[in-house]
This record gives C-alpha cells, sequence and structure tokens, in this order.
C-alpha cells in the first residue's frame, strides 16, 4: 500500500474506533441509568420496617446506607 491508502485507512478505522467506544459507553451508561431506575422503582415500595430490615434508610435526596453502630438512624432520616 502506498503511503497515502495506509493513511486514510488507518485515519478511518480510528474514527470508527472511536464511534464505537463512545457507543460503548452510552450504552453501558444508559443500561445504568435503567438499573438503578428499577431499584428506586422497587424500593419505593417498601416501609419504613422492610428497608431498615435490608440496611436502608429513605432520606430526602434518595436512599442510604443505615448504620446503626456510627451516627445512628436519626442522622440518616433528615
Amino acid at each position: 500500500m502506498s503511503l497515502e491508502i495506509d493513511t486514510v485507512f488507518r485515519s478511518r478505522a480510528h474514527s470508527r474506533g472511536l464511534l464505537l467506544s463512545a457507543l460503548r459507553v452510552f450504552a453501558a451508561e444508559f443500561n445504568s441509568y435503567f438499573r438503578r431506575r428499577a431499584t428506586h422503582k422497587a424500593l419505593s415500595h417498601l416501609n419504613h420496617d422492610e428497608l431498615r430490615d435490608i440496611g436502608l434508610v429513605r432520606t430526602t435526596t434518595g436512599y442510604r446506607e443505615l448504620h446503626h453502630d456510627r451516627l445512628g438512624e436519626e442522622f440518616w432520616n433528615h
């Protein structure tokens, strides 16, 4: 192959590689978003006692791990 053809070939292959990498990252983030959404929906159906049983507490910004040994449940409930 001539140098010009080789350069064009490498440039196009590199562009396709970048595009595929970007699509893979986008797909992974998209899947992650839907997993978080499904988890949030499942947790929203649980009451306070059920959440405490699995070690979580509902807060104004979402859910947090419940650490009775560190800060206490009252800390996590605001």
